[in-house]
């Protein structure tokens, strides 16, 4: 992909608009367990910026008449339109989120991950697919789809670049399962999932954090939260960890894997210092219930911002 490069003028292409796309019409009485569209289909174009890279952001409402099927909405991305070469296919696990067999009333969540790798000026078609766990009696109320190319912050075309204006966007997921761990103290897990980053002109960066998270047996709930520091895992801490401010986190109910995010800005930051990131997980030991909680997945990723 080309270089945003430091002095050239800003070009309307660095930053070309934002999409999203959303409705209300319910799907009932869903059967598939592979993932579909759904009717109608929640679709939408955008353009790849200059950084081939940008932020991919799907939500749902939903829940299951019988308690027990839970509801996974995926987003799945194609060249040009919905006939285009798949360049993302639909998969809860990296890119989806998840809902329990909630029968009372709908839940809703969302979850945010970084596409990297775009082809820069090119037409991308995007769209929201779900499926079910199983069962006749899941329904949703609400899909959304929204893309937002990096750098975010205010576009000025023609200013020239400073230095520190776009440092690149970073992700970074593992999927190795982690069963019924039992730490009441954030801890990193192995592998860690780890990124370091620059801080930009502006010293503030969007800050995500998500994954999957389950609980088998209406169990002690388990916490996902970021944890910043300087430089490297030794450096200065940052932020410290804590699923109020900023984390994400299961539910007691017992439930298969949900997936979602949490998304928050972090400033202060010194332009052009060096900053490690990671995921950090704790278990709340205090529930009812036992150690049946696992991870499915963890993710991570930091976004400059203005």
């Amino acid at each position: 992909m080309p270089n945003i490069l430091v002095g050239a003028p800003i070009s309307a292409t660095d930053r070309p608009a934002s999409a999203w796309a959303s409705d209300t019409t319910a799907n009932t009485d869903i059967s598939s367990t592979s993932f579909i569209a759904g009717t109608p289909q929640v679709s939408l174009t955008f353009v790849a910026p200059t950084s081939g890279a940008v932020l991919l952001s799907v939500g749902v409402a939903g829940a299951d008449n019988g308690g027990t099927n839970r509801i996974h909405l995926a987003p799945e991305v194609r060249v040009g339109s919905v006939a285009g070469a798949v360049v993302l296919a639909a998969d809860v696990t990296s890119r989806g989120v998840g809902l329990p067999g909630e029968s009372s009333a709908n839940v809703h969540r969302s979850r945010t991950t970084l596409l990297t790798g775009l082809t820069a000026g090119t037409t991308y078609f995007a769209r929201t697919m779900h499926k079910v766990s199983g069962g006749l009696t899941a329904d949703i109320a609400v899909r959304e789809i929204t893309v937002i190319p990096t750098p975010l912050g205010s576009s000025f075309a023609g200013r020239p670049v400073r230095a520190l204006d776009y440092p690149p966007a970073v992700w970074a997921q593992d999927v190795t399962q982690i069963n019924n761990p039992t730490n009441s103290g954030y801890i990193a897990g192995t592998p860690a999932v780890e990124v370091t980053f620059t801080a930009p002109t502006s010293g503030r960066v969007l800050l995500i954090v998500g994954g999957g998270l389950g609980n088998g047996a209406a169990g002690d709930r388990i916490f996902l939260s970021p944890e910043v520091r300087e430089t490297n895992s030794s450096g200065a801490v940052v932020l410290t960890p804590s699923v109020t401010n900023r984390g994400f986190g299961s539910d007691i109910a017992a439930a298969a894997f949900a997936y979602g995010s949490r998304e928050s800005v972090l400033d202060g930051l010194t332009p052009g210092q060096l900053y490690y990131a990671r995921v950090m997980y704790a278990v709340q030991t205090g529930d009812p219930g036992g150690s049946t909680q696992d991870i499915a997945a963890r993710d991570i990723a930091v976004v400059p911002i203005s």
